[in-house]
């Protein structure tokens, strides 16, 4: 899988995203102001659009979100390659990732090193868990 870095949501994210959290999961508030100021990474199959994820500076941490892979193509370790490279970009300025994940993935982001921290909290209608990972530069 190629991955391409974006300053901007591209297109290719945008539909990647409408498809797993809006289509496939019934999130309806997908889009927000983040993705404005956020980096976007598209990864490629074959050029063709198949994953993506974001990652942003807040209160002087770094965070990655929406992670997502086209259903067709999970199980192919590509959510795991995204966050990867997100962890590379983010480990030149910080030495500890952020995510917020949904409840019943926290296993995916344990076995990529990440651990909870916090208490569950709603998004929309969905349980969700800060977790955390400590980065080697």
């Amino acid at each position: 899988m190629n991955t391409v870095l974006f300053d901007f949501l591209h297109e290719d994210a945008k539909n990647i995203r409408v498809s797993v959290f809006m289509d496939e999961q019934g999130f309806k508030d997908e889009f927000d102001e983040i993705d404005q100021k956020a980096f976007h990474l598209v990864g490629y199959h074959e050029n063709h659009p198949v994953a993506t994820c974001r990652f942003f500076k807040k209160d002087e941490k770094y965070y990655i979100g929406r992670v997502a892979v086209l259903k067709e193509y999970r199980k192919h370790h590509y959510g795991a390659m995204m966050i990867h490279k997100a962890e590379e970009y983010i480990s030149s300025y910080a030495n500890c990732s952020y995510l917020s994940a949904q409840v019943r993935v926290k296993g995916f982001y344990e076995k990529l090193g990440y651990k909870m921290t916090g208490d569950v909290y709603d998004d929309e209608g969905v349980p969700h868990i800060l977790m955390y990972k400590e980065l080697k530069k």
